[in-house]
């Protein structure tokens, strides 16, 4: 008899905390719960939280959202309707930078309230950047050859103005991959500017990602749309033709090699004819070979009588 009294009273208690839990668990379903905060500049900042899960049908609950900043006096949402529904925003006016916030969501009904847990953050710690937009491609080699393409890619960020007051540096990566190969993802990365050259590309069809964040903190922001770009062989016909005018340009260098430079000698003489001998008139040039020494002055009279004759 006592050992079944033991039994029975060991599975009421069993049963007592298996309802219990139970309760905690239905309890912290009924809590809200902030599950992600977002800075795109560091010059505001939304909060957003998950809402009650199992209210009754037509119950109604006011959603209230109090923060405070390391320890100070304890505020309310400044504004529950920029960001959407079970959703804060803070503007420029109630933003601080390296400054912690704390913060927790009431859910209030009419049989009693539900309060989340206390979520804290430092805005320089949750910037999140958008995501890259309009990213093209520029073959910079339209001929190409077999050793692959170049391409430069780049692409721009959607909203120039947040970049404006310097509290945000971009750096970006970059992912591209054959379209055969879908994990077999190559990164170029940290890339400083919104472009970058791809060398060597074979012939294939690829797909082309970026994303951005803030060089000095944050998180990475959403990969941009993906772009799909086709490298193609040349056609046959464009291919043959560059073959034959490469063979007609090399045939004709040959020829000048064999065929002028041999005649180089009398194309020289022809723009460049010999200087003929200076000639003075009344003198015979046949004086001036004489072996014997003659005298200047017997010279000087027969060059005078042929003169004067």
């Amino acid at each position: 008899t006592l050992r079944w009294f033991l039994v029975l009273k060991t599975t009421n208690i069993s049963s007592h905390g298996s309802t219990l839990q139970n309760k905690t668990q239905e309890v912290g379903n009924m809590e809200p719960h902030i599950y992600y905060c977002r800075s795109p500049n560091m010059e505001d900042f939304t909060c957003w939280w998950h809402p009650l899960d199992n209210l009754t049908e037509g119950e109604e609950v006011t959603y209230v959202l109090s923060y405070s900043k390391e320890y100070g006096p304890t505020h309310e949402c400044p504004d529950y309707v920029t960001a959407g529904p079970n959703s804060c925003h803070f503007d420029s006016s109630h933003t601080s930078i390296w400054r912690i916030y704390c913060m927790n969501v009431t859910a209030v009904t009419a049989d009693r309230n539900y309060t989340s847990q206390e979520h804290c953050l430092d805005v320089a710690e949750i910037v999140q950047t958008e995501a890259p937009v309009n990213l093209t491609y520029t073959l910079t080699d339209p001929g190409g050859d077999e050793l692959g393409h170049n391409a430069l890619l780049s692409w721009t960020y959607p909203v120039p103005s947040d970049l404006q007051y310097g509290w945000i540096t971009l750096v970006y990566e970059l992912q591209y991959r054959r379209v055969t190969k879908p994990d077999s993802w190559k990164v170029k990365h940290p890339l400083r500017e919104p472009h970058v050259e791809l060398l060597g590309l074979p012939f294939g069809d690829y797909v082309i990602r970026v994303r951005c964040r803030s060089h000095n903190y944050g998180l990475w922001s959403k990969w941009s749309a993906t772009l799909l770009m086709s490298i193609t062989r040349p056609p046959a016909g464009k291919l043959l033709v560059l073959i034959l005018v490469t063979g007609v340009g090399v045939v004709a260098l040959l020829v000048i090699a064999f065929g002028v430079i041999p005649q180089s000698k009398r194309i020289k003489e022809y723009f460049l004819p010999p200087i003929p001998k200076p000639r003075i008139i009344g003198i015979d040039s046949l004086l001036l070979k004489v072996t014997q020494e003659v005298p200047y002055f017997t010279l000087f009279c027969f060059m005078m009588r042929n003169v004067a004759t």
